[in-house]
C-alpha cells in the first residue's frame, strides 16, 4: 500500500524525513505518515489536530482538508504552522516548521479524483468542523449524493484542497539511553540547510 507520494528529494532533512517514514512503513507502523498539525490564531491560542501526509518534496509536505474548517481559516490568517511526526517503534520524531500555503488547483483537482469514491462523496457533504444537527442526518446526505452521483464523477468542492508546508526548521529526535536524546536540528538559511546538534 502506497501512504504517500516523494519525489524530487535531494536536500539532507528531507531525504532523512522520507526515510525515518518508510522506517516506520516497514515496520507496519499504522499510519505511519499521520502528523500532528499546529496552529495558532489570532489571539495566539494555538490549534493541534492530526492529518495524513499525501507528498513530501524538497519544496515541503503536502495534506488536503476543507479551506472553511477550523485549521483552514487559521491558516488563512496565519500561514505559520508545525508538524510532528513520532513512531513509538522506532523511538524517533521529527518536529518542523514552516509556512503554509495552498496547492494549485490543478493539483488538488487530480488528488480529489485518485481518492476512493467514498472519500470524495465525505468531502462533498461534509462542511467540516461546522455544526450539525445529528450525525445520521450527515450519514444520509452522503448514501443520497452517492445515489445522485451513481455513475459520474464527482467534481471537487472548491472549498476542499491541498496545502504545502515549506520548511524552514527541521528538528530530528532518536530516543537514547539514559534520556541523553540525539538531537539534530536543521535551519534554513539563504536557501540553504545549516545543521546543528541540540542538548536533549
Amino acid at each position: 500500500m502506497k501512504f504517500f507520494e516523494s519525489s524530487s528529494l535531494s536536500h539532507e532533512p528531507l531525504v532523512r524525513i522520507n526515510e525515518w517514514i518508510e522506517e516506520a512503513v516497514k515496520l507496519e507502523v499504522p499510519l505511519p505518515h499521520a502528523m500532528n498539525l499546529s496552529t495558532a490564531d489570532d489571539f495566539g491560542q494555538p490549534s493541534s489536530r492530526m492529518v495524513l501526509l499525501k507528498s513530501i518534496s524538497d519544496e515541503g509536505m503536502v495534506f488536503y482538508t476543507d479551506y472553511e474548517s477550523h485549521k483552514g481559516k487559521i491558516l488563512q490568517k496565519n500561514s505559520k504552522a508545525a508538524l510532528n511526526f513520532w513512531w513509538a517503534k522506532t523511538d524517533k520524531q521529527i518536529r518542523i516548521e514552516g509556512v503554509c500555503i495552498k496547492t494549485s488547483d490543478q493539483e488538488s483537482d487530480e488528488y480529489f479524483q485518485s481518492r476512493p469514491r467514498g472519500s470524495q462523496i465525505s468531502a462533498s457533504v461534509s462542511l467540516q468542523s461546522k455544526e450539525i444537527r445529528n450525525y445520521e442526518n450527515l450519514v444520509k446526505e452522503a448514501k443520497d449524493l452517492e445515489k445522485r452521483s451513481s455513475g459520474s464523477n464527482l467534481k471537487r468542492p472548491s472549498r476542499w484542497g491541498g496545502y504545502k508546508l515549506i520548511p524552514n526548521r527541521i528538528e530530528f529526535w532518536k530516543n537514547e539511553v539514559n534520556r541523553l536524546h540525539r538531537r539534530e536540528l536543521f535551519i534554513l538559511e539563504s536557501n540553504k540547510w545549516r545543521k546543528t546538534l541540540l542538548s536533549p
